[in-house]
C-alpha cells in the first residue's frame, strides 16, 4: 500500500491479494540467489500482470536483491529502480519487461523452452529449473494468451508453472461484465494440468501443497487457479474495482494496517519478517556455489556452453559463408536460408523456426531434429500459425539466455506480433526476427499481403535494428550483423529473385550504407535499400 501511495500512482489491491502466493514462492518453492542474480540454472519468475511490480519490488528487497527501501520509496518516480512496470535489465531480479497484458505469459513458455533444449543439450547436472509466471484475467483475455497457452499444451511444457489470479475484479467492474470463460476446461483442452484451490488465496500450505503438485507433473505444463480477492484485508475496498487502481487512502491503509497488527508506519518492515526473507534469500548462495561445482564436473563440452552463454558461435562458426556469383539472380529469402545451413553446425544455441512458414522463410534447421518432448533438444520450433506468441516466446527465449532464438513469417504479418517488437526492442533482448515476402513483390496474393506500410513502422521503433539487403551477399551480411548484435534485428528479405550486384558487400552491411559505385563529383545521389 505504501509505495502506490507515496507515488500517488500505482496499482494496490492485486499486490495485497497476491502476497501470500509470493511469500510462499520467495520463501519455500523458488531456487534464486539475490547475491548472483544472473545464475544460469536460477527458477525464473515472470509477473505477466505488471501492473502489480510493487509486489515483485517487495520480495526483491525482503529476500535480498540490491533493491534498498529508499529504491521502494521511490517507486515509479523518475529514474527510480523501480518503475512502474518491470523492467528487463533495468532492476536485478526482473527477468522480462512486461506490462501488455498477456505478454509476460507467452515470454514464460519460450523460458521454458530455452530451458528445456538446454537441459537435454547440457545435462540435468547444469540445467534444470522451473519458470514461473503470475497472470490475471487481463492475461488470459488477450488473444496472445490463447497462442500461447495452445504452443505450451502442444509443447507439453512440464518445466512451466503459470498461476491465474482469479479475483473476479476489472477495471470497469466486476469480470462477469465481459468474461465468462471456463479457465479449467479451457487450459485443459490445451492439453494442461489445472488445480484449481478456490478460495485458499490466504491458505500458504494449501498453495505450496497446489505447486508441488504442479510440479510433480514434469509431462505437461501446469496452471494454478487461486480465487484471491483483491485489497483484502481492508475493511471497505476488499473485492471492490477501485482496489485495482489508486483507491486506498491515509485512513484506509491506517485502518488496514491495524487489521494486519501493523503499526502506522510508512515502510515498516518487523524486524522478524525481514529475518525470515533474509535468510530465504540467502540459501541461495550455497545452491549456486553446489551448482558450480556441477558445471565443473560436468562432461559436456564446455566451449559449446560458453558460446551458448556468450550468444555467439564456436570458433570458426562464420568461416563457410555462402558466396553469390554477381549476376546471378536469387531471392534473398534463399540467401538466408544458405546462411542459416552454414552457421548453424556452429552456433549451438541458434533455435527457432516459423509461423508455419518454415520453407518459405527460409527458416529451417535441417537435420537438427523438431524441438518438442519426444525430441526436447531440438532445434527446429513448429510455432505454429501463432505470430503473436512466437515474438514473445522469442522475447522470453531471449531473456533466458543460452540461446539465439529466432523466427520467421511474412513481413505483413508483423503486424500480428508488435506489442512483441516493441517489448524486444525496450528490453534489449537478442532475438532475430525473420520477415520474407517484402513488397509488392509477392505479385498474385494480392494487397492483403503485399506490405506497404511494414517496413517503414518497423524502422520507427527504437532500438529495433532493421536490415533490409539488396541482394543475396547483403544477406550474408545481414545475418552477420544479427549474430554480432547485443539487441533484436528485424531481416527483411524478398521473396522473389533480385540480381546480385557488382560491388555489394556482406561486411559492410553493419555499417547502414556504403557505396556500391562511387564517382569523384557526382551529377546525383541515388540511395536504395532492399528489393527496390
Amino acid at each position: 500500500m505504501d509505495g502506490p501511495a507515496a507515488a500517488n500512482s500505482g496499482h494496490q489491491g492485486t499486490a495485497m491479494a497476491l502476497a501470500p502466493l509470493a511469500h510462499v514462492l520467495w520463501t519455500r518453492v523458488m531456487r534464486y540467489d539475490p547475491s548472483r542474480p544472473d545464475w544460469p540454472d536460477r527458477d525464473r519468475f515472470v509477473l505477466s500482470n505488471g501492473h502489480t511490480s510493487i509486489l515483485q519490488y517487495a520480495m526483491l528487497h525482503l529476500t535480498g536483491y540490491d533493491l534498498s527501501l529508499e529504491d521502494l520509496r521511490q517507486f515509479r518516480q523518475w529514474g527510480s529502480r523501480t518503475p512502474g512496470h518491470p523492467e528487463a535489465g533495468h532492476t536485478d531480479g526482473v527477468e522480462v519487461t512486461t506490462g501488455p497484458l498477456g505478454q509476460g505469459f507467452a515470454n514464460a513458455v519460450g523460458m521454458a523452452i530455452a530451458e528445456r533444449y538446454l537441459r537435454t543439450r547440457f545435462g540435468e547436472d547444469v540445467m534444470n529449473h522451473h519458470t514461473y509466471v503470475i497472470m490475471g484475467d487481463g492475461c488470459l483475455s488477450e488473444g496472445v494468451s490463447h497462442e500461447a497457452a495452445s504452443l505450451a499444451g502442444h509443447q507439453k511444457l512440464g518445466n512451466l508453472i503459470a498461476f491465474y489470479d482469479d479475483n473476479h475484479i476489472t477495471i470497469d467492474g466486476v469480470t462477469e461484465l465481459a468474461l465468462s470463460d471456463d479457465a479449467v476446461g479451457r487450459f485443459e483442452a490445451y492439453g494442461w494440468q489445472v488445480i484449481d484451490i478456490g478460495d485458499a488465496g490466504e491458505d500458504l500450505d494449501t498453495i505450496e501443497a497446489a505447486i508441488n503438485q504442479a510440479k510433480a507433473d514434469t509431462e505437461r505444463p501446469s496452471l494454478v487457479i487461486i480465487r484471491t480477492h483483491i485489497g483484502y484485508p481492508s475493511p471497505t475496498l476488499t473485492d471492490h474495482h477501485s482496489a485495482h487502481g489508486l483507491a486506498f487512502g491515509a485512513e484506509e491503509i491506517a485502518a488496514t494496517k491495524e487489521i494486519m497488527g501493523l503499526p502506522d508506519e510508512s515502510f515498516f518492515v518487523p524486524e522478524e519478517v525481514k529475518a525470515l526473507y533474509t535468510a530465504a534469500g540467502a540459501a541461495g548462495a550455497a545452491m549456486s556455489a553446489e551448482w558450480d561445482q556441477r558445471v565443473a564436473g560436468s562432461a559436456m563440452s564446455r566451449s559449446e556452453w560458453d558460446a551458448c552463454w556468450a550468444g555467439s558461435g564456436l570458433q570458426g562458426w562464420d568461416s563457410d559463408l555462402p558466396t553469390f556469383d554477381p549476376g546471378s539472380s536469387v531471392a534473398t529469402r534463399k540467401a538466408s536460408q544458405a546462411v542459416v545451413d552454414a552457421i548453424a553446425p556452429g552456433v549451438p544455441g541458434l533455435i527457432g523456426g516459423a509461423a508455419d512458414l518454415t520453407g518459405n522463410t527460409g527458416t529451417a534447421l535441417e537435420g537438427l531434429g523438431v524441438q518438442g518432448s519426444i525430441n526436447p533438444g531440438g532445434r527446429q520450433i513448429y510455432f505454429g500459425v501463432r505470430e503473436h506468441a512466437m515474438g514473445a516466446a522469442l522475447v522470453g527465449m531471449a531473456h533466458h539466455g543460452g540461446v539465439i532464438p529466432f523466427g520467421g513469417t511474412f513481413e505483413v504479418f508483423a503486424d500480428y506480433m508488435r506489442p512483441a517488437l516493441r517489448l524486444a526492442a525496450l528490453s534489449g533482448a537478442k532475438a532475430i526476427f525473420v520477415f520474407t515476402h517484402d513488397s509488392v513483390g509477392v505479385g498474385e496474393d494480392g494487397p492483403t499481403h503485399q506490405p506497404v506500410e511494414q517496413t517503414m513502422s518497423l524502422r520507427a521503433i527504437p532500438d529495433l535494428t532493421v536490415i533490409r539487403p539488396g541482394d543475396a551477399t547483403e544477406a550474408v551480411g545481414a545475418w552477420q550483423a544479427a549474430m554480432a548484435s547485443e539487441g533484436p534485428t528485424a531481416l527483411v528479405f524478398s521473396r522473389q529473385g533480385i540480381p546480385v550486384s557488382e560491388g555489394t558487400s556482406a561486411d559492410a552491411v553493419s555499417r547502414g550504407a556504403y557505396p556500391v559505385n562511387d564517382v569523384e563529383s557526382p551529377d546525383a545521389i541515388i540511395i536504395g535499400t532492399g528489393s527496390e
